[in-house]
């Protein structure tokens, strides 16, 4: 009897989690969408890092080749993910990459700003970095989530 207590008890605050988290009802969109799609844009700027972009200069910046330089591949992950919470995707399960992914971008002259040349084997987006006091996830792991998160994975 005690098992089965514990067991509704488990349900019932996981389900009062699951309603607390459902605050957006529109489907996330891809950094693919929001490049090409800047009539869609729910905001004029976006803050990546420590820069604030207009949204003309993040869609230049989403379309620079991301070959040879991961904060290009972040840059446009993070834009795409900033812009899905703005436009209502659900966003309990990203507000903390978000917020790392922007400390990563924000790490200079570690990481970014976009552009910065931070290679693929590089320890910054292999590697869990110490910058001064804080602890910053790599770059790839970041990523990652970012992009299931855009792509409606997570």
């Amino acid at each position: 009897m005690t098992k089965i207590l514990v067991v509704t008890a488990c349900l019932i605050a996981l389900s009062g989690v699951a309603a607390a988290c459902d605050c957006g009802t529109n489907e996330c969109k891809s950094p693919g969408y929001w490049k090409n799609h800047p009539e869609a844009w729910p905001v004029q700027c976006i803050k990546i890092g420590n820069i604030e972009y207009t949204e003309a200069q993040a869609i230049e910046t989403m379309q620079m080749p991301v070959k040879g330089d991961k904060t290009y591949t972040m840059f446009d992950a993070l834009v795409a993910a900033k812009l899905n919470v703005a436009n209502g995707c659900p966003s309990c399960q990203i507000k903390n990459t978000i917020a790392d992914a922007d400390q990563w971008m924000g790490a200079v002259p570690y990481f970014g700003p976009a552009g910065s040349g931070v290679k693929a084997n590089s320890d910054a987006w292999q590697k869990r970095t110490q910058v001064g006091k804080c602890s910053i996830p790599s770059g790839e792991y970041l990523y990652q989530k970012l992009d299931a998160y855009n792509n409606g994975l997570l």
